[in-house]
């Protein structure tokens, strides 16, 4: 009999030793994790492998240990493993203050002793609750998972099986029990709760622990659900039991504030969640995108006169303008302005064509932002007068000299004038040269 006891016990020893650990094979270490509490759960390089009050076998090379409990923050090592020698890491994990008020339901979760218990989620940096060894006795000393009233989606995962999820419906001052694998096997009354008030997170004794989660709660809003562009609202939050919260999937404090500019309507999701459930809220910040503005001149018709290089009459304009919702404003030809102003222009024309003026300078107002807004206003400045600067400059231009004529030619003859008076003395003297010319020529014929 005493050598059947002592085989019953090396066989169970043996059989604890396989349950619990990856077997040894080619070059392997030993890690053993000195931390309190030592109820702690071992993550090697992700998975799930058992709780601090084992030793783990991993194969040599560096691998990142991750220590979860329920009630302290996690922590993370990284280790490397030499083969056939023995690797110690001392840890002493952080609690988070703070006690937990009621009502309460109770989980008891049998059949997963060495498996890690989740609550609501599948990542164990925010969702761990605990090991199953912790949550599957209520005789005399008591072993729970002390949860909030409502609905909760519970996760089973060890190192030699897939994860198995199921969900739990608890109510105030009932204890569920689930068999792991399978799923809820009863549910029955714990008056239990009705006697507990404030309880700290985690507690453990010898046989005995209380893991108490706390419920999610949280608050979210925007200052403005309406903005115009370029306007801001301020999202507030805050929340308690959560382990991770974000906004618009990026994380932030359990509790802030922060000033969003959107230049479209923009929908703004606050998640917070953890083990005790998950509060979602949303808050759309709408902007507007529509552009006023006004634009005028006045007076609207001046007049204008101008002689010579002097302008006798030119009358003064103001344009006066007003933009909202905008942040770039522009008036053609005057350029870039402010939002509102006003700016005196001179009612000169552009045209210099001498004669009658009637001309229109159009001011045109262009305002825009970055919603994507736009508008376009004009007004015109009339200018009417008459414009006599050509005209007069060419009435006062001297006049041209007139050019000499070119000297006679001097001859033998004598110069006689050419007048009336002196016409018939011209033929006189022409017919007695004839008649001497006549004379002599009949003189010499005779001599001859």
């Amino acid at each position: 009999m005493r050598i059947r006891n002592l085989s019953m016990l090396a066989l169970a020893v043996a059989l604890l030793l396989i349950g619990t650990q990856p077997m040894m094979a080619g070059d392997t270490g030993k890690l053993i994790v000195k931390v309190h509490p030592r109820e702690a759960f071992i993550y090697a390089d992700g998975k799930p492998v058992v709780d601090a009050r084992h030793w783990v076998s991993l194969p040599a090379g560096e691998h990142k240990i991750d220590l979860y409990n329920y009630g302290y923050k996690p922590e993370s090592r990284n280790v490397a493993i030499i083969a056939h020698k023995q690797v110690i890491i001392d840890v002493t994990l952080q609690s988070i203050p703070g006690a937990i008020s009621g009502p309460w339901g109770c989980i008891t979760l049998e059949g997963a002793p060495r498996a890690a218990v989740l609550m609501n989620g599948q990542d164990p940096a925010t969702f761990f609750v605990g090991h199953g060894d912790e949550f599957n006795n209520e005789w005399g000393w008591h072993q729970e998972l002390i949860v909030p009233p409502g609905k909760h989606q519970l996760t089973v995962e060890s190192l030699n099986n897939d994860p198995w999820t199921t969900a739990v419906d608890v109510q105030a001052n009932q204890r569920v029990v689930v068999d792991a694998y399978k799923g809820v096997r009863k549910t029955v009354s714990w008056s239990r709760g009705e006697q507990l008030k404030e309880l700290p997170r985690f507690h453990a004794g010898i046989a005995s622990a209380a893991v108490v989660v706390e419920g999610v709660k949280g608050r979210f809003s925007a200052s403005s659900n309406q903005i115009d562009c370029g306007g801001s609202a301020q999202l507030n939050w805050s929340s308690s039991g959560a382990a991770k919260t974000e906004l618009n999937g990026a994380p932030v404090s359990a509790s802030g504030d922060q000033a969003v500019q959107p230049t479209q309507n923009t929908a703004y999701h606050f998640t917070a969640s953890g083990p005790g459930g998950v509060y979602t809220s949303d808050a759309t910040v709408n902007v507007n995108p529509e552009v006023t503005a006004s634009l005028s001149v006045s007076p609207e018709e001046v007049r204008y006169h101008q002689t010579g290089e002097k302008v006798d009459e030119s009358g003064n304009a103001k344009v006066t303008w007003s933009a909202g919702n905008a942040d770039s404003v522009s008036i053609d030809p005057l350029g870039s302005v402010g939002p509102n102003g006003s700016r005196e222009v001179a009612g000169t024309p552009t045209s210099t064509a001498p004669g009658p003026v009637n001309q229109n300078v159009v001011y045109t107002l262009r305002a825009t932002n970055a919603c994507g807004g736009s508008l376009t206003r004009t007004a015109t400045l009339r200018i009417t007068g008459s414009n006599d600067v050509l005209q007069a400059a060419v009435n006062s231009e001297p006049t041209p000299p007139v050019e000499s004529a070119p000297a006679p030619v001097e001859t033998a003859a004598l110069a006689i004038p050419h007048t009336a008076s002196t016409l018939p003395m011209v033929g006189l003297f022409g017919l007695l040269s004839l008649c001497a010319g006549g004379v002599l020529l009949v003189i010499s014929k005779h001599v001859a």
